[in-house]
């Protein structure tokens, strides 16, 4: 029975030396795998930034441009309104003479239209 122990025993430290050499190659080869992919990101990272930033560049440009018309635009539309409330107030301040005016206008011209009318 001894010399069944034995050789079961050294039978059991060989599958374990090999369990360890399979189990460390598969650990060697998955870093090795992990070091290419680590690698192919990183060139993808750098193609995709040296693809990228003309593209922001170009995009900084743009807005730069559009925040500019936006501004003049804003100017322009202010300058419009300050000349349309000092046109309004102008109006209102002499709109009750306006009235008059127009009345007193009003009735003349008809009076004219019917005198020639007549005729």
């Amino acid at each position: 029975m001894s010399t069944a122990l034995t050789v079961s025993l050294i039978i059991l430290v060989f599958v374990v030396i090999a369990a360890i050499v399979a189990t460390t190659i598969y650990l060697v080869k998955f870093l090795m795998e992990l070091c290419i992919l680590t690698k192919n990101l990183n060139d993808t990272t750098d193609i995709v930034k040296k693809e990228l930033n003309p593209i922001l560049v170009e995009l900084k440009e743009t807005m730069q441009s559009v925040n500019i018309v936006a501004k003049n635009a804003g100017k322009q539309i202010s300058t419009i309104k300050k000349i349309i409330s000092t046109t309004i107030g102008f109006i209102t301040l002499f709109a009750g003479k306006f009235k008059f005016l127009s009345g007193s206008f009003m009735k003349g011209f008809m009076s004219a239209f019917n005198l020639f009318r007549k005729k």
